[in-house]
């Protein structure tokens, strides 16, 4: 998988959030974009809340995921859940 950088301060930083952002888009190709970014969403808190990437809450980062994972979607998904 190629790691898109998605602003987090460390190389395992983008690798972790990589990869819920993946699991988002492919999870948004079936059930839509807003179950979609829910999961992402929950995934990034709980990445958040580890000492070693604090930053995967910050606004930049899951602005970035958000449209990464609703990209191809055709309806809206809201930002704020």
């Amino acid at each position: 998988m190629t790691t898109k950088t998605f602003g987090m301060f460390s190389v395992e930083g983008n690798y972790m959030v990589a990869r819920i952002a993946e699991a988002g888009k492919k999870l948004a190709q079936t059930d839509g974009s807003k179950s979609a970014w829910a999961f992402a969403h929950r995934e990034l808190t709980k990445l958040g809340y580890t000492n070693q990437f604090g930053e995967a809450t910050d606004t930049d980062v899951r602005d970035q995921v958000h449209e990464y994972v609703t990209a191809q979607c055709e309806e809206g998904t809201d930002f704020y859940i």
